[in-house]
């Protein structure tokens, strides 16, 4: 069984409002999960049952799941386009990692756009010319726990708690260069950079 569910994107785009909508970029991030491993293998790969993720530009991360399936995920794109072939391009990462498991089958696969910012803190805030209107963004890929807490110190704000709130809303966050229509592209080209540098290194 295949399922592909990279339409559920986190990144909604800039038009929406153009004062945050600078603040935040869209970048991929997939994920493939194995066929479930034989005790042998999970002792060979995760025997703590652990997370991991590395600190390259493109990133890796990893666990198991509860029926012993490894999640494996990155890429890390800034193309603003998603790959054709998921699995495809994510494979060769995880044999890279776990040799152990060269040919080991795929069962799922799925991915599309997160919304990063330029110093992945997420954006918490009032919109300037509308501060009865509250705005949270730029998760970074770690949009389950974040919103969260971005939707609690809203709520406390709102309700005229606002200390958390007020440390989050003075962080200054950059407007990415480029407008519109190079933001993504510049992006891209200085990632593809730095991975570069990563790889001659």
């Amino acid at each position: 069984m295949r399922l592909s569910a990279v339409g559920g994107q986190c990144y909604i785009g800039h038009k929406l409002e153009p004062y945050i909508g600078g603040k935040v970029l869209p970048a991929g991030s997939y994920v493939i999960a194995t066929e479930p491993l034989t005790d042998e293998q999970v002792a060979s790969t995760i025997p703590k049952n652990m997370a991991f993720a590395d600190l390259s530009i493109a990133l890796d991360y990893y666990h198991l799941s509860g029926d012993n399936r490894l999640l494996f995920g990155g890429l890390c794109t800034y193309s603003g386009k998603d790959p054709k072939d998921i699995t495809g391009a994510l494979l060769p990462n995880l044999e890279r990692v776990f040799p152990q498991l060269k040919g080991v089958g795929i069962d799922f696969e799925w991915g599309g756009m997160i919304g990063i910012g330029a110093n992945r803190l997420p954006q918490i805030g009032r919109l300037p010319d509308a501060p009865n209107i509250f705005y949270a963004q730029a998760y970074s890929g770690h949009g389950v726990n974040a919103t969260h807490m971005a939707g609690k110190v809203i709520a406390e704000a709102i309700s005229g708690t606002a200390e958390r709130f007020d440390v989050f809303a003075k962080v200054k966050h950059m407007t990415f260069p480029g407008g519109p229509m190079f933001r993504s592209p510049l992006l891209a080209v200085g990632m593809a950079y730095h991975r570069i540098k990563e790889v001659l290194q």
